[in-house]
């Protein structure tokens, strides 16, 4: 058990040590028995790239200490490499809250926006822990205490991912608060235009807003003759003070 805990603190150490020398605060470390979470400032809503490189800290980590314990100790702890290679390959799985969840989320708000990425992530979490509690249910029919095991991380892997979705609204905030930093930083920013009617819900436009992009939309009639044309800024006050239901033509 000692050396489990070892591995996993290993494994958010490579986490923090990343996080720290991006400039990103850790705030604390939760453990779990498939691992831990390192609880980092900012870390919703975090720039893609950046939330790639920590995120990959962790399996980095512990794949080095397995790499290294192997040719430096032998076979005499051999367990030790074991638990830091299987946490290395499970926390890799592209689920969150699991460390290839946030690398998968990463990638695909590129391609889909933050919301629907995340939504797509903390799904494929649920199915994972889905699985994992099947299996786990399987092996204790039969006979086999492994299963309680599965079960116990199945259960601990749908709440993480329950709790993403649940978050979801308060990191998509953080997302377009970081957006809006970075573009004062930098002073510009790509940006893309979408085309869409007055009565479109301003949710729909939100949801597939991407980072390193300025969503800019032209609001058009059913003759599609240009009514206006409004950017981010305008579609999140409009949403703050009309609701969730708010539609273009309340701008």
């Amino acid at each position: 058990m000692l050396m489990v805990a070892a591995a996993v603190l290993v494994h958010e150490l490579g986490h923090i040590f990343v996080a720290r020398t991006i400039g990103v605060k850790v705030w604390e470390v939760e453990f779990f028995p498939f691992g831990g979470q390192a609880k980092i400032e900012d870390f919703t809503g975090l720039h893609p790239d950046r939330e790639i490189y920590v995120a990959l800290a962790g399996p980095a980590a512990s794949l080095f200490t397995a790499v290294v314990f192997y040719f430096l100790t032998g076979k005499n702890l051999h367990y030790f490499v074991k638990v830091n290679l299987l946490l290395a390959a499970f926390n890799m799985l592209p689920a969150l809250p699991l460390d290839g969840g946030r690398i998968l989320r990463a990638f695909l708000s590129r391609l889909l926006g933050y919301r629907k990425a995340t939504q797509a992530a903390a799904f494929s979490g649920v199915f994972l822990a889905f699985l994992l509690m099947v299996c786990g249910g399987y092996c204790m029919v039969y006979g086999d205490l492994r299963g309680v095991n599965y079960a116990v991380i199945g259960g601990f892997l749908f709440w993480g991912a329950q709790r993403e979705k649940w978050l979801l609204n308060y990191a998509f905030m953080r997302f377009l608060v970081n957006k809006k930093r970075e573009l004062a930083g930098k002073g510009f920013m790509k940006s893309r235009q979408l085309v869409s009617y007055p009565d479109t819900e301003i949710k729909k436009i939100l949801s597939t807003l991407k980072p390193e992009e300025y969503t800019l939309v032209v609001v058009v009639d059913k003759e599609q003759h240009i009514l206006g044309m409004c950017g981010e800024a305008e579609l999140i006050e409009c949403i703050l003070n009309k609701g969730p239901s708010a539609t273009l033509k309340d701008l």
